[in-house]
């Protein structure tokens, strides 16, 4: 899934997440403002 222009992640590395990033093992990457609306729509729906 993008997150960012300079991010593509897999949701199962996913740790948490807020509105602006997203928590991966040991590192918070950005979800810009571009893609804040698909994403946080996958991840509510992937639960």
């Amino acid at each position: 899934m993008r997150i960012h222009r300079s991010y593509i992640i897999s949701i199962k590395h996913i740790v948490s997440f807020t509105n602006e990033h997203i928590n991966i093992i040991e590192k918070a990457l950005p979800i810009s403002r571009s893609y804040k609306k698909e994403v946080l729509s996958v991840l509510e729906q992937y639960g």
